[in-house]
């Protein structure tokens, strides 16, 4: 945790959004770090090397922190008493819509490598790529029966 915060700060710095406090952009190190922080009650340094890699490391965690919430909820849709409610149907499609941020981040990362000729091959980025399309694919089949069963059972209220 305190390696993302660290390269958090470094990267305010490196880019000098502000001059954030104790932290320290170095050129050149001779130990190959980049960074480092100064802990001034102890007089302490720590040095890091700085990477973009642990942000994303981070971010997706996140975001798949988010993605199971999420999923969590969708499968909470099928044991409640009312099925087809208008919350319901909201929860299926928030998770219908956090599919598409993999699917557009991983198309992207595909379409980088085509540009920089990169060798094509079945890795990750294809394997997210596929297995969120067919998630979205059948949650959007849900999200149809739903607003079907959500019709029909507006009728059936209002007949009896």
């Amino acid at each position: 945790m305190f390696v993302f915060l660290f390269s958090i700060l470094s990267l305010i710095e490196q880019y000098r959004f502000f001059d954030a406090p104790f932290v320290d952009v170095l050129e050149n190190d001779v130990n190959g770090f980049n960074a480092q922080i100064s802990i001034p009650f102890i007089k302490g340094v720590i040095k890091y090397q700085f990477s973009y890699t642990i942000i994303f490391m981070w971010l997706w965690l996140l975001f798949y922190s988010i993605y199971f919430y999420v999923l969590k909820e969708f499968f909470k849709i099928f044991i409640e008493d009312e099925l087809f409610t208008t919350k319901s149907l909201n929860k299926l499609k928030i998770f219908f819509r956090l599919n598409f941020i993999p699917i557009i981040l991983n198309t992207g990362i595909i379409i980088m490598g085509w540009i920089e000729n990169e060798k094509v091959s079945f890795e990750e980025e294809y394997f997210y790529l596929f297995i969120h399309s067919c998630i979205a694919l059948i949650i959007y089949t849900y999200i149809d029966i739903f607003k079907k069963g959500q019709k029909l059972q507006e009728e059936n209220d209002l007949t009896i």
